[in-house]
C-alpha cells in the first residue's frame, strides 16, 4: 500500500515590539495660531502595535499628559495613524501660543522630542496712528495686518472710541449703526484683518482700533495701574 505524506511548513516571526523612528532625536516644527499641526512619531515597522505609549508636554518642572479629555487640549488633539498601528502621530488643532513647547512621544524606554513653536499675530504698524479720509455714501477700507499673513490671531476685534462715554464700542455687523455695513476682507489670508465699511455717514468718522486679544489685555492692565 502506497502512503503519501504531507509536510506543512510554518514560518514564525516574532516581533521585537515598537522601535521608534529617530528615537532619542529632537525635531523642530513651527506652526501658526489658529491652525493645526501634526507631531510625527512612528514605529520603524508601521504594522507594529506598541503595548503602551504616551504623548506628554514638558512644562519645565512637570510633564503634562496630552489628552483630548482634559486640560488645555480638550477636544483639540487626536491620533492620525491612518489605520497603521505603528503610526503614533498626534494632531493638535486650533493652536494657541500656549501650545508651544517640548512634546515627548514615549514608547517603553525610548522617546522622541518635538520642539513646537507657535507663532502669534504681531500687528503691522502696531501702536501707530493712521489717518484716512473718505466721503459720505462711499466705502472705506481700514487696514490691519499680522506681520505674517499666514498667521491667524487667537482673537481680535475692531472697536470705535465713543468720546462722550470715554469707552471703546465693539463693531458688529449684527447690531448698532454698522448693521449690514461692515465686513472683513481678508482675501483668504488669515492674517489680513482689514475692515470694510460701506455707505459711510458722518457719524462713522472717529477713532478706530484693531486689537488682538493680548492688546485688549494690555490696555485693561494699563487702566488698572
Amino acid at each position: 500500500m502506497l502512503l503519501t505524506f504531507y509536510l506543512l511548513f510554518i514560518g514564525l516571526h516574532v516581533s521585537e515590539g515598537c522601535t521608534l523612528e529617530n528615537r532619542g532625536q529632537i525635531q523642530s516644527i513651527t506652526a501658526h495660531t489658529g491652525g493645526s499641526v501634526p507631531l510625527p512619531c512612528y514605529c520603524t515597522d508601521l504594522h507594529t502595535t506598541p503595548e503602551t505609549f504616551s504623548w506628554k508636554k514638558d512644562n519645565t518642572n512637570t510633564f503634562e499628559e496630552v489628552s483630548s479629555e482634559s486640560g488645555q487640549y480638550r477636544n483639540r488633539v487626536q491620533l492620525v495613524n491612518g489605520h497603521s498601528p505603528g503610526n503614533l502621530s498626534l494632531l493638535i488643532s486650533h493652536l494657541t501660543e500656549e501650545d508651544g513647547g517640548d512634546y515627548w512621544c514615549t514608547v517603553n524606554d525610548s522617546y522622541i522630542i518635538i520642539k513646537l513653536t507657535v507663532k502669534g499675530c504681531p500687528l503691522e504698524n502696531w501702536g501707530k496712528l493712521l489717518s484716512i479720509t473718505a466721503h459720505t455714501g462711499w466705502s472705506v477700507l481700514l487696514p490691519c495686518y499680522c506681520t505674517d499673513l499666514h498667521n491667524k490671531p487667537e482673537g481680535f476685534s475692531w472697536k470705535k472710541y465713543d468720546r462722550h462715554r470715554d469707552k471703546w464700542d465693539e463693531i458688529s455687523i449684527e447690531s448698532g449703526q454698522y448693521r449690514n455695513r461692515v465686513q472683513l476682507v481678508n482675501g483668504h489670508s488669515p492674517g489680513n484683518l482689514s475692515l470694510l465699511i460701506s455707505h459711510l455717514t458722518e457719524e462713522d468718522g472717529g477713532l478706530y482700533i484693531c486689537a488682538d486679544r493680548d492688546e485688549d489685555r494690555r490696555r485693561a492692565e494699563s487702566k488698572e495701574e
